[in-house]
C-alpha cells in the first residue's frame, strides 16, 4: 500500500471527514510540491481494493504522463483515457483521464472522481459534466484555489497545512529571494484570464522587456548565483519571443540554454526536458508552459521575468523550485519582475475562502496573507536604521522606491527581518531545548547561527518554553542534514 508522509495522511483524513459529513465536492488546498498525485493514488488504490471505480482528471499530455509515472512506481493497476491511448481499458477500477477526452464521452462509469489543478475551471467539466454526475463525489486538488466562482462548484475548502509549515518541517526546500530592477508597468494593457481575473497582456509585456541592459542583467545574475553553472534554472518570460531572445542571450554568454513551448511536438519537448534534466541545458526558458505541473526536483533557481497581478501564477511558478532533492540545500528565486513587491513571499499566501460570485471578483479576496516583517533600511540622510517608509529624522522613502526594489543591476537579497526581542526569544528556546536534551550551550549557539546566519551577540540567553515553531525548525535542520549525509533515495511522490 502507498506510504504517505504525515501531512499527506492528515489531508486524506480531512477529505474522508468532509465526505462523511455529506459534502460532495470538497477541495483540498494542497501547497505546491505537497504531493497531490501521491494523495490521489492513495485514495484511488484504497478505493480499488473495495471494488470502487475511480477516475483522476488531469490536463495536458505532460500532466497525464507525470501522473502515470507516479502510479507506475506504486504498482497501481490503471487505465489511461486519452485520445487513442492503447492503455485504455474500461474494465479497470482506476482510470487516469485527460479532461479534454473524458468530457466528450457520453457514458463513463465511476463512483469517485479526483480533479487535479481544479482552479483552472476546465471547460466542459464544471459547466455540465459535474452536474451530470451529481450523485458522485468529486475531490478537487489545487495549490491556488483563487479562481472566480470556485465556490459555486466546490462545497468545502480544506486547508490542512501551508507552504511555510512544510518548509519549516523540511518537506520543502528553503528558498533565498533576490530582487532588483523591474520594468515600468505603467501603460501596459491588461487582458482577461480564464480564472476570472485580469493580468498584464503578455505580448505587450514581452515587447516592453526587450531591453539590452535589462536582459543582460538577467544573464549575469544567473551566472552569479549558479555556482559556476552547476545549478540548473528555469526562466519565465511574458512571451515566446522574449523567451527565445533570452535563450540567445544565455547562449551568447556561454551558458547552455533552451526554449520550450506548447507549440512544439511531444517528441521535441521530451528531448528538451531530457537535456535539462541531465544538465546539458543549464537554463530552460518558457513563457507559461512550465508554470503548472512541471516536476524536476533538481532545479534550484527560478528566474522570474514575467510580472503578474495573479497570485495563482506567482505561487505556481515559485512551487517549481520547492521540491527537495539529494544534495539540494536551498533554492534561489531571482525576481526581475517586481512580483515580490506585489505579492510578498509566496510561502505566506494561504487560501481563506472560495469565490461564490457574491462580490466583485479579485483573486486576492480569496488569499490569506501572513503579516511579514518590514525590511530594515539605512537612512540616506542620517544613516539610522528604520522600517516602513519614514525615518525618525523626517526622511520619507519616495513612492517610486518600493520596499522590494534595488536600483542596482545586481539583485539584492530580501528576507523576513527579526527584531532583537525575536532573536532573544529564539535563543532562549534553543537554550531550553539544549537543557532538556542534555546538550552543551554551544549547541544552542550553533542552532542560532543556522537560523540567523550570525553568532548570538547582544541577545538574552535566558531559557524559555520551547514552542512548535522552534521545534519545527530544529526538525527541519535535522532532516536536511540526514538527507545530505544519506545515500541517494528515491521518493514515490
Amino acid at each position: 500500500m502507498v506510504s504517505l508522509r504525515p501531512h499527506q495522511e492528515v489531508a486524506v483524513e480531512a477529505l474522508r471527514k468532509s465526505l462523511r459529513k455529506g459534502k460532495m465536492r470538497p477541495l483540498l488546498a494542497a501547497p505546491c510540491s505537497m504531493g497531490k498525485t501521491m494523495i490521489a493514488a492513495h485514495i484511488m488504490m484504497n478505493a480499488a481494493e473495495k471494488g470502487i471505480r475511480s477516475i483522476f482528471f488531469c490536463d495536458r499530455v505532460k500532466l497525464v504522463s507525470q501522473t502515470v509515472d507516479t502510479f507506475d512506481r506504486l504498482g497501481a493497476d490503471y487505465s489511461v483515457l486519452q485520445a487513442d491511448d492503447p492503455r485504455y481499458d474500461p474494465n479497470k477500477l482506476i482510470q487516469i483521464a485527460s479532461i479534454q477526452t473524458a468530457v466528450r464521452r457520453k457514458h463513463l462509469a465511476f463512483n469517485l472522481a479526483i480533479v487535479d489543478e481544479c482552479h483552472t475551471m476546465y471547460k466542459g467539466l464544471v459547466d455540465g459534466f459535474m452536474d451530470r454526475y451529481d450523485a458522485v463525489p468529486f475531490i478537487g486538488l489545487s495549490a491556488t484555489p483563487f479562481s472566480k466562482s470556485l465556490g459555486l462548484h466546490w462545497d468545502d475548502l480544506i486547508v490542512t497545512t501551508t507552504t511555510r509549515q512544510l518548509l519549516d518541517q523540511g518537506w520543502l526546500c528553503p528558498t533565498d529571494y533576490y530582487v532588483g530592477k523591474s520594468i515600468d508597468l505603467k501603460g501596459i494593457k491588461t487582458k482577461s484570464l480564464s480564472t476570472g481575473g485580469s493580468d498584464y497582456d503578455p505580448e505587450a509585456l514581452g515587447k516592453a522587456m526587450m531591453d539590452d541592459t535589462f536582459n543582460g542583467d538577467i544573464v549575469e545574475n544567473y551566472r552569479k548565483h549558479s555556482n559556476d553553472l552547476q545549478r540548473k534554472a528555469i526562466a519565465f518570460s511574458p512571451s515566446v519571443a522574449h523567451s527565445k531572445s533570452m535563450v540567445e542571450r544565455f547562449n551568447s554568454a556561454g551558458i547552455p540554454a533552451l526554449h520550450i513551448d506548447g507549440y512544439m511536438s511531444d517528441e521535441e519537448r521530451k528531448y528538451i526536458y531530457d537535456d535539462h534534466r541531465a544538465g546539458r541545458c543549464k537554463v530552460l526558458c518558457c513563457s507559461r508552459l512550465l508554470g503548472v505541473g512541471y516536476d524536476d526536483p533538481s532545479v534550484e533557481i527560478l528566474i522570474d521575468c514575467f510580472p503578474t497581478k495573479s497570485p495563482i501564477a506567482f505561487v505556481q511558478r515559485a512551487g517549481r523550485i520547492w521540491r527537495i532533492a539529494e544534495g539540494k540545500e536551498k533554492a534561489t528565486y531571482l525576481d526581475h519582475a517586481g512580483n515580490l513587491k506585489t505579492h510578498g513571499f509566496p510561502e505566506d499566501i494561504v487560501p481563506k475562502s472560495l469565490d461564490r460570485g457574491e462580490q466583485r471578483f479579485k483573486e486576492n479576496n480569496q488569499v490569506q496573507k501572513d503579516e511579514r516583517e518590514k525590511i530594515t533600511r539605512d537612512c540616506p540622510v542620517c544613516s539610522a536604521a528604520f522600517q516602513g517608509r519614514k525615518c525618525a529624522c523626517g526622511y520619507v522613502i519616495p513612492s517610486s522606491d518600493p520596499v522590494f526594489k534595488d536600483d542596482g543591476s545586481m539583485l539584492k537579497k530580501v528576507s523576513k527581518d527579526f527584531k532583537v526581542e525575536d532573536k532573544s526569544e529564539w535563543m532562549g528556546q534553543f537554550m531550553q531545548y539544549a537543557k532538556d536534551k542534555g546538550y552543551a550551550e554551544g549547541w544552542a549557539s550553533h542552532k542560532y547561527k543556522e537560523k540567523f546566519g550570525v553568532w548570538p551577540k547582544g541577545v538574552d540567553r535566558t531559557p524559555r518554553p520551547v514552542k512548535n515553531e522552534v521545534r519545527n525548525f530544529i526538525t527541519h535542520i535535522n532532516i536536511r542534514r540526514r538527507m545530505s549525509n544519506a545515500k541517494p533515495r528515491t521518493y514515490s511522490w
